[in-house]
C-alpha cells in the first residue's frame, strides 16, 4: 500500500511540473509577444524589455557552458563570466532582432506535449507559423529551480542552439586561446550583430 502511494505521489508531483511548465511557457509567450507588439516602444526599447524579461528565465551561464562543450573546464571563473555576458548579448542581439520581431507578424501556440527528461528536467514545446505561413516547431529545454523553470537550451526543429555553436567555439578556443574568442564573441555581440539588417 505504501509502495502504490508513493508511486502515486511521484507521479502526481511530475504531473504538476509539466503543467506549471506549460503555464510558464504561455505566460513566456504572451508577454514577449506583448512587447513585440507594442507599437508605442521603438526596436531598442522592444529589444530591451525582452532582455529584461529574459534575464528572469534564461541560465545564461549553463546555456554557454553547453554551447563551449568540454573547453569549459579550462576556464576561469571570470572567464566564465565574461564569456557568459558577451554569449548573452550576441543572442538576444540575434533573437530579439530576428525571431522575436518576426514573431509581429507570426502566431505562437503552446503545444500540449511536454517531455519529462528526469532530474527536474522537462521540455516544452511551442509552434510557430510564421507569416508567410513557414510552420516551427521549437522546444525549450527547462530545469525546475525554487519555483521557476529556467531554461538551458532552444531546439528549432530538432536543432539545438548549444549544438550550432560548439563547433564554431571550439575551433575559436583552440585557434585563438580563451581570451580572444571572449574579445570576438564580445564584438560580434555589441557591434557587428546590433548592425546587422
Amino acid at each position: 500500500m505504501t509502495a502504490w502511494m508513493l508511486l502515486f505521489s511521484v507521479y502526481t508531483f511530475s504531473a504538476t511540473q509539466e503543467q506549471l511548465a506549460q503555464q510558464q511557457l504561455q505566460q513566456n509567450v504572451d508577454a514577449v509577444l506583448s512587447v513585440v507588439r507594442d507599437k508605442s516602444l521603438n526596436e531598442p526599447q522592444r529589444i530591451s524589455q525582452i532582455e529584461r524579461y529574459a534575464d528572469q528565465y534564461l541560465d545564461y551561464e549553463r546555456i554557454s557552458a553547453l554551447a563551449v562543450g568540454l573547453p569549459w573546464r579550462q576556464f576561469t571563473a571570470q572567464q566564465r563570466r565574461d564569456f557568459s555576458a558577451a554569449f548573452k548579448n550576441m543572442i538576444v542581439r540575434i533573437y530579439a532582432h530576428s525571431a522575436l520581431m518576426g514573431a509581429s507578424n507570426a502566431t505562437v501556440k503552446v503545444l500540449p506535449k511536454v517531455v519529462n527528461q528526469g532530474n527536474n528536467k522537462l521540455e516544452t514545446f511551442t509552434e510557430v507559423v510564421s507569416g508567410s505561413n513557414k510552420h516551427y516547431t521549437v522546444g525549450y529545454q527547462m530545469y525546475y529551480l525554487d519555483g521557476v523553470f529556467k531554461i538551458y537550451n532552444f531546439r528549432v526543429n530538432g536543432t539545438s542552439l548549444v549544438t550550432v555553436y560548439r563547433s564554431q567555439f571550439d575551433q575559436l578556443i583552440q585557434q585563438q586561446g580563451i581570451d580572444a574568442t571572449i574579445a570576438q564573441l564580445r564584438d560580434r555581440g555589441l557591434g557587428k550583430i546590433q548592425t546587422k539588417k
